[in-house]
């Protein structure tokens, strides 16, 4: 198992939540879908709110102009204050989903956050991203620990170990440079949760009951 990764299966009272889709109030949020042809790619994708849950379904495409994979991505609606769950108590632990795929074997997966004060080195804003990954199709709390987040992620990737074709090399958040990782202030002021499908080609399906943070 990938050290970026822990996959831990706990019950939905671990965690503190950020993003659900049962209609509680300070947890239920509008989402936005965005799909890569708005820079010229082929990518597509659905985002359906259900009763309990939420399917982010698609097909990451290769963007003719980039010769590589693009990317889908759904977002909580953006807000001009925090309206999150404080969650800084969790800086030693991680941010967890609670999810189920078909595509289980799908390398693409990310998901990310905002918050106020994060530098904005990327197009899309200031935000914290990193991968995550699925062991098997069942339902399971995936635990991505917030040292693995940077807000230094490549546009092209998505990944902060990215020297891209611009020549702009990008950085991880590690012990040797702190400033790229999340901090508890951070993560008291969070303004959005994003999932994302991006830099991997493929049919993607991503059934999510919540997104919150907890203590591994």
């Amino acid at each position: 198992m990938s050290s970026l990764l822990l996959l831990v299966l706990a019950s939905a009272s671990a965690a503190d939540y950020l993003a659900t889709f049962d209609g509680a109030p300070g947890t239920t949020f509008d989402w936005l879908e965005t799909n890569d042809p708005v820079m010229g790619g082929k990518s597509h994708a659905t985002f359906v709110v259900g009763d309990g849950s939420a399917v982010f379904n698609g097909t990451c495409a290769i963007v003719p102009s980039l010769a590589a994979p693009g990317f889908c991505s759904a977002a909580t609606e953006k807000k001009l204050s925090a309206s999150f769950a404080d969650v800084s108590d969790h800086i030693n632990g991680s941010l967890q989903l609670k999810v189920r795929s078909t595509t289980p074997a799908y390398e693409g997966f990310k998901v990310a956050f905002r918050a106020r004060g994060v530098p904005m080195l990327n197009p899309t804003g200031g935000s914290f991203k990193a991968p995550f990954a699925l062991d098997g199709p069942a339902a399971q709390v995936v635990s991505v620990p917030f040292d693995q987040f940077s807000y230094d992620w490549s546009p092209y990737t998505g990944a902060c170990d990215t020297l891209d074709p611009t020549g702009v090399q990008h950085h991880c958040c590690t012990a040797e440079e702190p400033q790229y990782c999340p901090t508890a202030d951070f993560l008291s002021k969070i303004t959005d949760v994003e999932v994302w499908a991006e830099g991997t080609e493929g049919d993607f399906h991503l059934e999510i009951f919540w997104i919150g943070a907890g203590d591994d």
